[in-house]
């Protein structure tokens, strides 16, 4: 029975027992695979592009064959160009993590029900909550931009878990055990264990810091705002 206007259509290719689809967006023929021999699923899927045109959300085929890949050069290239200083850390987390489980997929495949499957992987592997979840932001940081780019590169981000994280301080330098650590030590390792124990600063803000945030005139250090972890300078 012939299918009205509009509507679209279902076929095979001669030789093939797989449905493929044509439907039209602003008199533009596209014909597509659906990957299935089941005319009902077939069906379903023509609907849903259909639905998509009538709604707006259609983006074009080339969207659907985005992979992770793609969408992690993305991602990295950001953080090059903006000098992020955290970027060994994302290259590390994407090279080691995130690349051998994502990096064959299309971005459109990812669902919250794989992104569980990743969260059980990593928690096998041993991995703590918080170790996860950065990397997790990571990837959803790669949906963002290719959300955001122009044309778009994923029409959806998908609802991305975070998991609860018990990062509260076992204990804290005691006087006995300061004395043990600087005793003996040079100026510069002395100075660094005496700011960060009063201050509570980052090792990584103390090793590099400069001798010009340093100004004995006015009693004051300085972390230069983008030295620090969130992007804020701070003044003590």
């Amino acid at each position: 029975m012939a299918r009205t206007r509009g509507s679209g259509s279902i076929f095979k290719q001669r030789g093939s027992r797989i449905w493929w689809i044509k439907y039209y967006r602003h008199g533009v023929p596209y014909r597509e695979s659906t990957h299935t021999t089941d005319r009902a699923k077939a069906k379903k899927f023509l609907s849903r592009r259909l639905a998509e045109i009538a709604t707006g959300t259609f983006n074009g085929l080339e969207v659907e064959r985005v992979t992770i890949t793609e969408l992690a050069d993305g991602f990295l290239r950001d953080y090059k160009v903006n000098g992020r200083r955290s970027l060994a850390d994302v290259e590390a987390r994407w090279r080691l993590h995130l690349q051998p489980f994502f990096a064959s997929m299309r971005a459109a495949s990812v669902t919250s029900d794989l992104l569980a499957r990743y969260v059980d992987e990593r928690q096998k592997e041993g991995a703590a909550s918080s170790t996860i979840n950065r990397e997790l932001a990571a990837l959803k940081r790669m949906f963002t931009l290719g959300f955001a780019s122009t044309p778009p590169k994923v029409y959806r981000v998908p609802s991305f878990p975070h998991l609860a994280e018990n990062n509260v301080r076992a204990g804290f330098l005691e006087d006995g055990q300061h004395q043990a650590l600087v005793k003996d030590s040079d100026l510069w390792f002395r100075a660094m264990v005496e700011v960060g124990r009063t201050y509570g600063w980052r090792i990584s803000e103390l090793r590099e810091m400069k001798a010009s945030q340093v100004n004995l005139l006015n009693r004051s250090i300085r972390l230069e705002p983008c030295t620090t972890k969130n992007g804020e300078g701070r003044e003590v």
